[in-house]
């Protein structure tokens, strides 16, 4: 007979349990709250740090916390675990900032140049005698990208005149990016061969990430969450 647990006032089975989980697709979630868990259960926390945390809640209700401790319990959370899952978003954030917060500058310098954004005039075609032909049309003057572009490109930048960004250089076709990277704003490139398309390309604009305190959080996530898999990879598997 398999075990059942208690959720709220109703029992459920545990075979029931796993194929909800699967069903549902939250035993990856469940298995990286996991290996989390193991590292959180060995941190502390102090009560200030969790009333700091909670402070807009218990702005707005002062009675939160012994609220949310309820739910926790109705929700199954044996009672001498409710503190630590209460205090496991505070904890969260210091092993983040302890373990990750002193390698976000060398990673930003490894990732810079994809986080950059650019802002650029694209045509592409796969016929490439016309692409020459637009080409010297453009850059004498004859026609203007926008309208060029809007009448011939066979790509979505159709739509825009030609237009594209601000996007990030590493959400672009490696080759482009390479492209861009190498241009001045302004300078229209000529055409160059991209997936079988005769690509123009024209930099409108570079916007240079900085790294301010956002740019500092989207890194120590994207570290966090890189060690997770890895974590999940040697606990499970």
């Amino acid at each position: 007979m398999s075990a059942s647990f208690t959720i709220g006032k109703k029992q459920v089975g545990s075979d029931d349990i796993l194929s909800i989980l699967s069903g549902h697709g939250l035993m990856p979630q469940l298995m990286q709250g996991i290996v989390v868990d193991r590292v959180l259960l060995t941190l502390s926390c102090s009560e200030k740090e969790i009333e700091d945390y909670y402070q807009p809640q218990i702005t707005a209700d002062p009675d939160f916390i012994d609220k949310k401790r309820s739910q926790l319990i109705l929700e199954g959370v044996q009672e001498h675990k409710v503190d630590f899952f209460i205090s496991r978003p505070v904890l969260l954030e210091i092993f983040k900032q302890k373990t990750f917060s002193h390698l976000t500058e060398s990673t930003f310098l490894k990732l810079k140049t994809g986080l950059d954004r650019v802002v650029f005039n694209i045509l592409r075609h796969k016929d490439h005698e016309l692409m020459r032909e637009l080409y010297f049309r453009i850059d004498s003057g004859e026609d203007d990208f926008h309208s060029v572009a809007e009448r011939y490109s066979e790509g979505r930048e159709s739509k825009t005149g030609g237009k594209i960004g601000p996007v990030e250089m590493r959400q672009l076709n490696p080759k482009l990016a390479g492209v861009l990277s190498s241009l001045k704003p302004g300078f229209l490139n000529q055409p160059v061969l991209i997936d079988g398309f005769a690509v123009i390309v024209q930099l409108k604009e570079k916007l240079p990430v900085q790294l301010d305190d956002s740019m500092k959080n989207q890194i120590i996530n994207q570290l966090f969450n890189e060690w997770v898999q890895k974590e999940v990879q040697s606990y499970f598997y």
